[in-house]
């Protein structure tokens, strides 16, 4: 499935790429399609020495079980090229994002990737979400010289060397969060259940929870895995409830979360429950109030008081006819300005001055869809924010009423 999308050339002013002037051009129209189609190398100039056309393509999984992340990744994209456009960063030079659907194979990403890689008028790509593609793509694009961003893919093996970057900030940067949180609620004992097949979650399971524990005085008292597919948590949940921790912390899929709390609680278990961002983008909705009370650090929340993201919503809510964003969205938002930033730094198309814009701008940081974002070399950092269930809707825990 390919999926081209193009900001539009119309004369305009050059900006500072700042976030916030996004808020009075959200509404404007569909991109208009009267860009060359011609790649990097195209006659003519935005910049100094930028094309008429600079060509990304974007690695996504559109269909497949985890969809839901790229078709809200690639909607964040979308609003970024409106807003680079309007925001006149890279003067009448145009951004050209042509979507590729990986779906659930590493084979489709890193031969995609190898495609772009074999076509000069590519000049980056944005990675797929999944760790297991994203790592089969980061040796191939790394070892050509081939800018990459990704969102999501927390796992080890995605940064690997200059050209691979990451928009989404790891759990475990900002996971301290959650200890905070415990030793607030004078948590003494926990259980932690982990979905073994994920990477990410297999790190904070096994890794990142029992170094909080041992900062914020709680026990560890048990400690299980479930499959990466698993539906039924019938089993682990008996054996929580039975252990009766103060806390119970939840690493599993989205999916996976409305029901694990759901047979948690019909199990008996009434302490505290701790989960990871991956509870967000509306996955508690089905478990209402089965679920509310039910904390989790993120790196986004549409709520967070912070002025770039505020920005960033009011332009996304504008544009998707009240839809609130969610964390895949912000991502690729943030992963797109980035590259933006990067060709505009650069000035220039060439693989390896994008390389060098992109390590500047992140040496630098910005604002963001997610805030003030830093970065730990090739790898984003925000200070992230804790949230909880309502049994409606996700909102920011006051550190006040935590």
């Amino acid at each position: 499935m390919d999926r081209a999308v193009r900001t539009g050339r119309r004369p305009v002013l050059r900006g500072a790429g700042a976030l916030l002037l996004a808020v009075g051009l959200a509404a404007c129209s569909s991109p208009a399609d009267t860009a060359p189609s011609g790649g990097g190398g195209g006659e003519g100039s935005g910049g100094e020495g930028l094309p008429d056309t600079v060509r990304i393509m974007s690695i996504r999984a559109l269909t497949g079980p985890v969809s839901f992340a790229g078709l809200n990744a690639q909607k964040g994209i979308d609003l970024a090229l409106e807003m680079i456009e309007e925001d006149g960063l890279l003067g009448e030079t145009t951004i050209e994002v042509e979507s590729r659907d990986s779906a659930t194979s590493p084979q489709e990403a890193a031969s995609f990737a190898s495609q772009a890689i074999a076509d000069p008028s590519f000049v980056a790509i944005i990675g797929p979400e999944a760790s297991a593609q994203a790592t089969a793509v980061s040796p191939i694009v790394d070892q050509q010289g081939m800018p990459t961003v990704y969102v999501q893919a927390g796992s080890d093996g995605v940064v690997i060397g200059d050209y691979t970057f990451r928009m989404t900030p790891p759990a475990a940067s900002y996971f301290d969060l959650a200890g905070e949180y415990a030793e607030q609620q004078g948590v003494a004992t926990a259980s932690v259940l982990f979905n073994s097949g994920n990477p990410t979650l297999v790190q904070l399971g096994e890794q990142t929870i029992p170094e909080l524990a041992g900062e914020h005085g709680f026990e560890v008292v048990s400690t299980g895995g479930v499959e990466a597919t698993q539906q039924d948590f019938t089993t682990p949940a008996s054996q929580i409830a039975g252990d009766a921790p103060d806390a119970a912390f939840l690493m599993v899929q989205g999916p996976q979360y409305p029901v694990a709390i759901t047979q948690l609680r019909q199990a008996g278990y009434e302490g505290e429950l701790i989960g990871m961002s991956a509870a967000g983008a509306g996955n508690l909705a089905s478990a209402g109030q089965e679920a509310a009370g039910f904390v989790w650090p993120t790196n986004f929340t549409a709520d967070q008081d912070v002025e770039s993201t505020q920005a960033f919503v009011e332009a996304y809510q504008a544009k998707y006819d009240g839809e609130v964003p969610n964390n895949y969205a912000a991502e690729a938002y943030d992963a797109t300005w980035f590259l933006a930033r990067g060709l505009a730094e650069a000035d220039s198309a060439d693989r390896t001055a994008l390389q060098e814009g992109l390590a500047a701008v992140a040496q630098e940081g910005f604002a963001g869809a997610q805030g003030e974002i830093t970065f730990e070399g090739n790898d984003a950092r925000v200070p992230g924010v804790l949230v909880r269930w309502d049994g409606s809707a996700e909102v920011p825990v006051d550190s006040a009423d935590s």
